[in-house]
């Protein structure tokens, strides 16, 4: 069987596709669409990962593979859900203790400090925290920059 990814064939294809979307949502932050697109290709790196360094991680299953990398980044999990709630809508087994998503409108832009009423994109925790949206994906993408520094 032939590529059925347009070309996008290994974890480092699709690294690479997630650096790009990743400069694209940074050029526009309050993107509701370019965010949802970054979480999905984020969580999907997992997969692809697991699928061509399975090797190097001697692990069968992929749900072993995911427990390896929560504890080096736990902001994977708000990259599942917010995946899986926007393929299903509702989630069947969410990984974070998320409540809430919502694009928060500031008196500010998002050009200003945070310590202003800004515009960004609300994750919100069962317990009422709120989180940045481009705080998580941020570190996300440090992790994923380490994992693939290394291959």
């Amino acid at each position: 069987m032939g590529s059925l990814t347009f070309g996008t064939d290994t974890a480092k294809d699709k690294y690479q596709e997630f650096l790009e979307e990743y400069t694209e949502y940074k050029d526009d932050k309050t993107s509701v669409k370019k965010a949802r697109n970054l979480a999905i290709t984020a969580w999907h790196l997992v997969d692809w990962s697991f699928e061509d360094y399975k090797p190097l991680h001697n692990l069968d299953k992929i749900g072993d593979f995911r427990q390896t990398l929560y504890p080096s980044c736990p902001s994977l999990k708000i990259m599942h859900d917010l995946a899986n709630a926007s393929k299903h809508k509702n989630l069947d087994r969410p990984k974070a203790d998320l409540k809430n998503t919502e694009k928060h409108i500031g008196t500010f832009s998002h050009e200003f400090s945070k310590e202003f009423d800004t515009t960004y994109l609300a994750i919100e925790l069962m317990d009422g925290t709120k989180l940045d949206f481009e705080e998580e994906i941020d570190k996300v993408k440090l992790f994923w920059d380490n994992y693939f520094a290394n291959k």
